[in-house]
């Protein structure tokens, strides 16, 4: 159900697309196709609009960096109307409501953070017909258990190769020492976005994961999330993008595929313990850091907020050992 009518945060209903610049839209393609996306729109050398098999008519957007600096360019989220749009126009700093030249159409206006991240709110995008697994070779797998055995007579059979990206799922950004409250006041003040788990360091609240609230309706576990930099010296930046696949086998089959192509690996495969889901983090052609996940958990108001002193296995379950360079 939706939240109350009387919410004066601007209401949001679901994650839709990030907008990354590149020094070469081409030489980026490479990396996103071997990852999992489809081209939705080119436009000559200056933008490609990437999609995945969901309803979204795309959900990355590869934009060329004019002045040859790669950057980040903002996440979207879709909102429940025209007149959310309007009181977001009203927000400090808030842009103007203009069109959305892309596919799928609508309107967009973007709202600065305290540490200058850029957030876009659409809304009126024409959704385009979801794809059903079967129809890209994904499978719904029966799983024989020790104490359960429903797959008789049959096998499962895979093939390595991409792995075919459903959505956008969520995205992380850091900010600098001193600053956590003024994000946590920010984003939750004026987005419908709030706390799912929250970690401490040294007993302060420091890295927190925030779900979309849709009162009782469930929504992912994360859509977003902030962590502190590396002290005074690290430049407040995304942190990752997470696009949603449809299994670990489809996972671990894409890990391979892009092994053997030679990308480099950030971190993966593994289970993580906020969110449940299984991560495999890649950097692509322009030293962005993109995950394929799976496998994530839903909440809603009723769930229990945690918190939990960052340590060790805080992030994950198993897989191999967190890299060092990721705070």
């Amino acid at each position: 159900m939706p939240i109350a009518l009387e919410d004066e945060r601007v209401r949001l209903v679901k994650t839709v697309f990030v907008i990354y610049y590149h020094q070469d839209v081409h030489k980026a393609s490479k990396f996103l196709l071997d990852f999992g996306f489809e081209v939705a729109e080119q436009r000559d050398d200056e933008v490609i609009f990437f999609k995945g098999y969901g309803p979204d008519p795309y959900c990355y957007v590869a934009r060329r960096a004019e002045d040859g600096v790669a950057r980040f360019g903002g996440a979207a989220y879709l909102v429940e109307s025209e007149a959310e749009l309007e009181k977001a126009s009203k927000i400090p700093g808030a842009s103007a409501i203009s069109k959305l030249d892309a596919p799928g159409g609508g309107s967009i206006m973007t709202l600065t953070d305290p540490i200058g991240h850029l957030v876009h709110l659409v809304h009126g995008i024409r959704e385009k017909p979801s794809e059903a697994a079967a129809e890209k070779n994904l499978q719904k797998l029966v799983v024989n258990y020790g104490d359960e055995k429903r797959r008789v007579g049959k096998f499962q059979r895979f093939q390595m190769g991409p792995a075919p990206v459903h959505k956008w799922g969520h995205y992380g950004v850091s900010y600098p020492p001193g600053k956590y409250q003024d994000m946590v006041d920010w984003y939750t003040g004026h987005l419908s976005l709030a706390f799912s788990d929250k970690v401490t360091i040294g007993g302060k609240e420091a890295v927190s994961f925030f779900h979309i609230d849709r009162g009782l309706e469930y929504t992912d576990h994360h859509s977003f999330y902030i962590k502190p930099t590396r002290g005074d010296d690290e430049k407040p930046d995304v942190a990752h993008s997470a696009f949603e696949v449809h299994d670990y086998d489809v996972q671990q089959l894409a890990h391979n595929y892009l092994e053997s192509k030679g990308y480099k690996l950030s971190w993966g495969v593994g289970r993580h313990v906020l969110g449940s889901q299984i991560f495999d983090y890649w950097y692509d052609e322009s030293g962005f850091e993109l995950e394929h996940y799976a496998d994530g958990d839903l909440v809603n108001c009723e769930t229990e907020v945690t918190v939990q002193e960052n340590g060790p296995h805080t992030m994950y379950v198993w897989g191999p050992p967190r890299p060092a360079a990721r705070g």
